[in-house]
């Protein structure tokens, strides 16, 4: 509890925040920068946790504790988990730290030495799905004034979201305690929203079973699209109305942005105001490769405060700085199509959106940048062709195609890229052992791919896959077909049986065996269906040829019978 507790102060030291007033102060306050108003702010509260063995000297707090509930620590688990994935580089990564609960954890990060933790922190436990309901009387809070002040139910660490700024952790006085021993300057459950933020939430939309859904594209709400899909994004983000440049710029890796897709709205309206932004993409603006800054304005160092930003490959810059002018305060939506070219499970394709505002403080200049990132990411599997009679020899030469619900598709093997082929006859085929897809198995095959077709760059849906050949050597009446199911998270591919179900085996979560058969006395149970028809198939001309020959047989005797009656016999 010591350690916890030092660990705790020093984060709420160094956030300036603090903790709750001991059942005598319970109020939070949110003013605004140098007076200003809070208009076109709304606050949502959430608690981490309450405070335990809080020890005071004076009106300082020397030490404390944080305890979470059930549903705060399953949610501060959970944002840990987001928070460490947001970067490879594992230094960031947040300790769940011994003795603790997971509230304790996110209490025990050190803003002083561990900003880029407190960082992403802060953005994961927005991003959790676990995130709570918010505390009584805390939902929706705006206000006109440069001042809210905010009853929270007990004192302890909060966390608020802020519509138009960045997310804050604060905790609340406690009892006589109204500042951190190591930050005696610092009054505690007081926060400066400053006026000078941006903040940008960028979402992918895509079709889901029917229905256009928004996703995230972070590790709480993945999204898996198909190489070679047109994918819209969306950004949200509020207009700073005391900035006086206001920019933004999308760097796609494994995309590639649609020329003339991008549109600005009011946020939940059909108002258009793409025409107060200047579009750059490599191809308007007179083939432009940056958007030029203003070499005038310097920061207080002296060094530029607005450079010109160069246009990312495939991306595109704004500069929406008219609508400070027009739209100040106000939040916009961005639209736009991209065209995704390279993503797999383990690399995905990224799309990065920062967003920059340059403020005038006194004679000198602030930057302010946000941004946000989504993830698309695409999966594979494996097809194994295997001889119904040992499931140990691997064939070669028997051929599929692929369809996404009744569309077939065709992949550029030079890209990857797979796209809606016109029909089946123009659809790719694919054969096994054809590693190197030139439509033919032979020496400049790699052999370790016999047998087997590896499918690439799928995203979320039910494919249908069907063997359109069978082998040399093998039934043609027996050609299986079988359904593939794959998930956002890729973590629930599943393979099905259709035609001759029986011949159909999931292997693994990125395999699946499907055999062929010699004979039909190699066909499983389920292959009874087809057995029955095909000895009905060959049978039925027998019976024809034996109902004639009754008929004629029958009409012999007749004939035989009036040729006595008449004496001719």
């Amino acid at each position: 509890m010591t350690a916890m507790a030092c660990a705790t102060a020093s984060m709420l030291a160094g956030l300036a925040l603090a903790p709750s007033a001991m059942a005598a102060d319970t109020t939070i306050t949110l003013q605004g920068a140098d007076g200003a108003s809070l208009a076109g702010h709304t606050f949502n509260v959430y608690q981490i946790g309450t405070y335990t063995g809080v020890v005071l000297k004076g009106n300082q707090i020397s030490s404390l504790g944080i305890q979470g509930t059930t549903e705060s620590n399953a949610w501060a688990d959970d944002a840990i988990t987001i928070a460490n994935g947001y970067d490879k580089d594992t230094s960031d990564d947040i300790t769940k730290v011994g003795g603790y609960d997971a509230a304790g954890s996110i209490a025990a990060i050190d803003m002083a030495k561990q900003a880029k933790q407190l960082s992403n922190i802060q953005a994961a436990l927005n991003a959790s799905s676990r995130k709570p309901a918010t505390v009584t009387g805390g939902a929706d809070l705006t206000t006109q004034d440069a001042t809210l002040n905010i009853t929270v139910p007990e004192e302890g660490l909060y966390y608020i979201t802020d519509s138009a700024g960045s997310p804050i952790i604060i905790g609340t006085k406690s009892g006589a305690g109204t500042a951190m021993s190591g930050a005696p300057g610092r009054t505690l459950g007081v926060a400066v929203i400053k006026s000078k933020s941006v903040t940008t939430d960028k979402k992918v939309v895509v079709d889901r079973d029917g229905r256009q859904v928004s996703k995230q594209g972070d590790a709480a709400d993945p999204v898996a699209v198909t190489v070679g899909d047109t994918v819209t994004h969306t950004i949200d983000v509020t207009v700073p109305n005391t900035a006086v440049k206001f920019k933004l710029a999308d760097a796609p890796a494994g995309q590639e942005y649609v020329k003339g897709s991008l549109k600005v709205a009011l946020s939940g309206t059909a108002t258009d105001v793409t025409a107060d932004t200047v579009i750059y993409d490599g191809e308007t603006q007179h083939g432009a490769k940056t958007l030029p800054g203003d070499a005038t304005l310097k920061k207080e160092d002296r060094t530029p405060a607005d450079p010109d930003i160069t246009v990312p490959a495939g991306g595109w810059a704004l500069n929406a700085t008219k609508l400070i002018t027009t739209q100040g305060g106000k939040k916009i939506t961005i639209t736009y199509q991209s065209v995704v070219t390279k993503a797999t499970a383990e690399k995905p394709s990224e799309n990065s959106v920062s967003g920059t505002a340059i403020f005038k403080d006194g004679a000198h200049y602030t930057v302010v940048t946000n941004g946000d990132k989504v993830d698309l990411k695409s999966y594979d599997f494996t097809l194994k062709k295997v001889s119904a009679a040992d499931v140990n020899t691997l064939v070669d030469g028997a051929e599929f195609q692929i369809q996404r619900g009744d569309k077939y598709l065709k992949l550029d093997t030079t890209t990857g890229e797979w796209s809606e082929a016109a029909d089946q006859a123009s659809a790719t085929t694919f054969t096994t052992g054809d590693s190197n897809n030139d439509g033919k198995v032979d020496h400049k095959d790699n052999a370790a791919q016999k047998g087997l077709i590896a499918f690439k760059g799928l995203g979320y849906g039910t494919y249908t896959v069907t063997e359109t050949k069978e082998p040399a050597g093998y039934a043609s009446y027996a050609k299986p077909s079988f359904t593939v199911t794959i998930d956002d998270a890729g973590t629930a591919i599943r393979f099905a049986g259709k035609d001759q179900p029986g011949l159909t085996t999931g292997i693994d979560n990125n395999t699946v065996q499907v055999k062929n058969i010699t004979n039909l006395t190699q066909l499983p149970q389920t292959g009874g269906a087809l057995a029955f028809a095909f000895w009905l198939a060959v049978s039925c001309p027998l019976w024809g040829s034996g109902i004639v020959l009754a008929e004629r047989s029958l009409k012999n005797r007749r004939k035989a019978v009036n040729l006595a009656g008449n004496g001719l016999a």
